[in-house]
C-alpha cells in the first residue's frame, strides 16, 4: 500500500522551479513511510509538470496525478467545462485537458525514475451542467487510450447541496460510485471533502463505508477542514488543513479548529481495508517558512503512517 503525499499543498509560498523546488521534493520523499507524491496537473509552465524531477525520483517511487487543480482553474473561466458536462463543447475541452495529462504521464513513465501509477479524475462541472451520462461518455473515451500500467481513480469532491454553498458541487457519491462500478475503475476518498459535503465528521466514514461496500476503494487521502474561519479562509473551505494538534509550535495554530484528529485518522484507516494508496494532503499556513512546511508534512505523515502500522499489526 504505497503512501503518497500531496506536497504541493504544503509547499512554501513562491516556490519556483530550480534548486529550492528540487530540495523540497527530495526532502518530502526522504521522509519515513513516503513512497511517492500526489502530483498536481496544472499545465505548461508549472514546476510540478516538468517530468525531469520525477525522473530523478527513486525507481520504486509510485506517484499519483490529480486533475483537480487544472479542473478548478478551467472552471473559473469556463463553468460548463468538465468530464461530466452536459455541454458537449465543455466536455470535449475537459477530455482534451486530460489528454495533455495523459501525454505528461507517458513522458514521465517512459523515462527513468519513479512512475505515475494512478490518475485522479473528477465529475466536474457543477449544476446545471453536470451529468452522469456525460461522465460515462468521457471515461469511455479516455479509457480507450493506452495508459500502460496507470489506472484511473474517481476522486469524490463535495456534491451539490440545497442547504449550503458547495466548495465543488460535482456529482453525488452514489452516481459516481455507479459509474466507477460500470466502468471497472477505482475510487478515491478525501476525508476533508466528504466532511465539507456532509457538514459532519462522521460523513467521511459514511462515504468510506459506501465505497468499501462496493469494492471500489483505490485511495484514502487525509485532508482536514474547519467549521470556523481560519487565517487563510472561511469555515468549510477546501483548504486541506492539517491534523489537529500535530504540533504545539506556533505554526500549528492554523489547525487548532481542524475537525481531523489522530483518532479519526485511525478509525478511517481501520475501516478502509487496505486501499491501493493511502496519503496525506495538508496545507501550510501562508506565513510558514520552508523548514516549517517540511516539519508540518513530516508530522502529519507520521500520524497517518502510525495509524496504518497499527492497523497492520492488528490484522
Amino acid at each position: 500500500m504505497p503512501f503518497i503525499v500531496g506536497a504541493y499543498a504544503a509547499a512554501p509560498r513562491g516556490l519556483e522551479p530550480g534548486t529550492r523546488f528540487r530540495t523540497y521534493v527530495d526532502d518530502v520523499l526522504a521522509l519515513p513511510a513516503v513512497d511517492g507524491l500526489e502530483v498536481p496537473f496544472q499545465g505548461h509552465g508549472s514546476a510540478w509538470n516538468d517530468p525531469a524531477y520525477l525522473h530523478a525520483t527513486a525507481v520504486a517511487s509510485e506517484h499519483v496525478l490529480t486533475m483537480i487543480p487544472a479542473t478548478i482553474m478551467a472552471l473559473a473561466g469556463a463553468p460548463a467545462q468538465g468530464l461530466a458536462s452536459s455541454d458537449d463543447g465543455g466536455r470535449k475541452q475537459a477530455v482534451e485537458q486530460l489528454r495533455r495529462a495523459f501525454e505528461f504521464v507517458t513522458a514521465v513513465n517512459e523515462g527513468p525514475g519513479g512512475t505515475i501509477t494512478a490518475v485522479e479524475v473528477h465529475s466536474a462541472p457543477r449544476r446545471p451542467f453536470t451529468s452522469a451520462d456525460a461522465f460515462r461518455a468521457s471515461l469511455d473515451e479516455v479509457l480507450s487510450w493506452d495508459w500502460g500500467g496507470t489506472e484511473l481513480l474517481i476522486e469524490h469532491s463535495d456534491a451539490h447541496s440545497d442547504d449550503h454553498q458547495p466548495a465543488k458541487g460535482f456529482l453525488p457519491l452514489d452516481e459516481e460510485l455507479a459509474v466507477a462500478a460500470q466502468r471497472g475503475i477505482g475510487f478515491s476518498v478525501n476525508w476533508g471533502r466528504s466532511v465539507i459535503e456532509t457538514r459532519r465528521v462522521g460523513g467521511a466514514r459514511e462515504h468510506l463505508a459506501a465505497v468499501v461496500a462496493r469494492g471500489r476503494l483505490g485511495a484514502l487521502v487525509f485532508s482536514g477542514v474547519s467549521d470556523a474561519d481560519t487565517l487563510d479562509g472561511p469555515a468549510w473551505a477546501d483548504l486541506h488543513l492539517p491534523i489537529r494538534d500535530w504540533s504545539d509550535a506556533p505554526v500549528a495554530a492554523e489547525a487548532a479548529t481542524s475537525l481531523l484528529t489522530a483518532d479519526e485518522v485511525r478509525a478511517c484507516v481501520d475501516a478502509a481495508s487496505e486501499p491501493r494508496f493511502v496519503g496525506v494532503k495538508v496545507s501550510s499556513p501562508s506565513t510558514a517558512g520552508p523548514a516549517e512546511c517540511l516539519n508540518l508534512v513530516a508530522a502529519n505523515v507520521a500520524i497517518v503512517a502510525d495509524a496504518v502500522q497499527r492497523a497492520r499489526s492488528r490484522g
